[in-house]
């Protein structure tokens, strides 16, 4: 459309699966707006538009929805997307349905498709946030902060950023690296080298990995939810792409290789196989 590539995007969200129990509806709204957003950062873009769908049963009360709105205008009015209309419905379930608009110019838009084999592989930010607060909220501790679960950001600039340096493959981390690296293998038969100590865990997972005995890479790559960006880099680009980065202030780690075997990761002493699938879209936040 006029040069640009117009990018569209849908994601739904329930009370009941995705929402924790103690989550203020504010933030549960603007959760529900990150997401979709996300999916448009994940492709570069930049959103302009979005609509959304509410399906409600009758003992929701106003108030709810009115604070549930309130998070989503929040979050679009941060990132300067219209927010242009929707639906209200009544039914047995409470279902939020959100629909993104977004433009990208077509040599800057980035695909999952763009993936192969001997790009550096890279993420932004932290990973395990979320997985951490996940962990104690389905361990009944720190219930109060039931928010952090859906404490997240679209990294629209970010990506925007990453395309113009050079990125290639990219996609939002919300079913956890391990699921993303599973999925892209399947999907397209290539395969990630990860070491295991370049991998950025936020610091909330190794409190957490030492109260519940649970392994760090475990709560930081299998749970998900963080929402930053997995992206792939050509190996030739690494300095000048790392360079623009540290001008631009956007933190990147770079934490393996892509190839044509199976997903493995280098622990310092040897190679083995990742078997970690990521988050289960059929299990529910209690």
């Amino acid at each position: 459309m006029d040069g640009k590539c117009l990018l569209f995007t849908m994601d739904s969200i329930t009370l009941d699966t995705h929402i924790p129990k103690g989550a203020s509806p504010f933030n549960a709204g603007y959760f529900f707006a990150s997401l979709n957003l996300s999916d448009v950062a994940a492709m570069a873009g930049k959103p302009t538009a979005f609509m959304a769908s509410f399906v409600i049963r009758e003992d929701l009360e106003s108030s709810y929805i009115s604070e549930f709105v309130k998070g989503i205008s929040s979050v679009l009015s941060r990132y300067g997307v219209d927010y242009i209309g929707g639906d209200t419905k009544k039914g047995s379930d409470n279902v939020f349905t959100g629909f993104c608009m977004g433009i990208q110019t077509p040599e800057l838009t980035r695909r999952r498709s763009d993936i192969r084999p001997d790009q550096v592989v890279c993420v932004t930010n932290s990973l395990g946030r979320v997985g951490a607060a996940y962990t104690h909220y389905t361990n009944g501790v720190d219930l109060d902060n039931a928010s952090e679960i859906i404490r997240v950001e679209p990294r629209i600039n970010e990506a925007i950023s990453i395309s113009e340096a050079g990125g290639k493959f990219m996609m939002d981390i919300s079913d956890g690296l391990f699921g993303c690296i599973s999925q892209m293998k399947e999907d397209y038969g290539i395969g990630f080298r990860l070491v295991s100590n370049e991998i950025p865990l936020d610091p909330s997972v190794y409190k957490a990995s030492e109260r519940y005995g649970l392994l760090p890479l475990d709560i930081g790559c299998n749970i998900g939810g963080d929402y930053e960006l997995l992206f792939t880099i050509d190996n030739e680009n690494y300095g000048d792409f790392s360079a623009k980065m540290k001008e631009l202030g956007i933190s990147v780690s770079y934490i393996g290789t892509t190839w044509s075997g199976a997903n493995m990761m280098f622990d310092g002493e040897m190679w083995n196989e990742i078997h970690g699938k990521g988050w289960d879209n059929f299990l529910e936040i209690k």
